[in-house]
């Protein structure tokens, strides 16, 4: 069998660089009021917490650490670090708000990471070497991800003949999976972090980005569903891509006050600071418009109105 080992090497500085990307990343969200994506993002950051440090350090001993800090403090950033910004990414890029938050954190998600791996190779803030890596044979590991992608396919295509997604929400799923690890291979790539048996491979990195996360993309967004309908009493089409351009606020709370004919004021005041009162207003006609609601009446729009005054 060949031998597979997933390795980086990086110098101390890249956590201190990185910690700065975190922070910005988080007052984003806050700023945004992502709660959920944050809530998530925790979430997130214990699942790879066990799965890094207890099952394949402790347990399996597939992962291995050389490095100046104690195992445990370095484990607690080398999870929280991807596993809070990709599972945050990953559920505001769910709930797919407008085109605005789409780009914006794509281009946050990608560029930071860039600048963090490239930032602690040019910089001489602190180049003590630490050294992780992770075999891939043991317990056929890259066997199983690979099966559980084909699972996740299996069950897109069963929501999809039931009606419950459309192609385009399936195709959006995995392409959402890949940006997520690509991120990952790209920044360590380009950086020279990433290795394999000491170099760089092309046929790896497209690999982990094809598999990595798409394993549990769909089980995730399964997961998620419940929220939201929890939030919207019921759950409604995702934004489409023919929407893109012309919702720019929140297509989720546009569909529930146009569909409901109510609004929530907890939402409302939330959506106030975050919009203009004619942006909301335009993709709530918009909406009204595009799927067949009748216009929403002038005792709501007062209603909605007043949130802005």
């Amino acid at each position: 069998m060949t031998n597979v080992v997933v390795a980086r090497s990086f110098g101390l500085d890249y956590i201190y660089l990185d910690i700065i990307f975190l922070i910005i990343w988080i007052l984003f969200l806050v700023k945004k009021k992502y709660w959920i994506p944050i809530a998530w993002g925790l979430l997130g950051w214990f699942v790879y917490l066990f799965t890094d440090y207890i099952l394949w350090y402790l347990i399996t001993q597939t992962r291995q650490y050389i490095g100046p800090l104690d195992p445990l403090i370095f484990f607690i950033w080398f999870c929280f670090s991807p596993g809070f910004v990709q599972f945050s990414y990953v559920i505001l890029m769910f709930e797919k708000r407008n085109r605005h938050d789409l780009l914006f954190f794509t281009f946050l998600f990608y560029i930071g990471w860039i600048i963090v791996s490239v930032g602690s190779q040019l910089l001489p803030i602190d180049d003590t070497v630490i050294r992780v890596y992770r075999d891939m044979n043991v317990d056929n590991q890259r066997f199983n991800m690979t099966m559980m992608v084909f699972v996740n396919i299996i069950i897109a295509v069963f929501l999809y003949i039931k009606k419950r997604l459309r192609l385009e929400d399936v195709l959006y799923l995995f392409l959402v999976g890949t940006l997520v690890e690509f991120a990952l291979e790209l920044t360590l790539a380009v950086s020279g972090i990433r290795q394999e048996q000491g170099t760089w491979n092309l046929g790896l990195m497209i690999l982990n980005s094809l598999i990595e996360f798409n394993l549990g993309i769909v089980l995730i967004y399964l997961l998620w569903v419940p929220i939201k309908i929890k939030r919207y009493q019921k759950y409604y089409l995702q934004l489409s891509y023919k929407d893109l351009k012309n919702i720019k606020t929140n297509f989720d709370i546009v569909a529930f006050i146009c569909n409901s004919r109510s609004i929530n004021e907890k939402h409302m005041k939330n959506y106030s600071r975050l919009y203009t009162i004619e942006d909301f207003l335009s993709d709530i006609m918009y909406y009204c418009q595009k799927y067949n609601k009748k216009p929403i009446k002038e005792n709501l729009l007062s209603e909605i109105n007043r949130y802005w005054e």
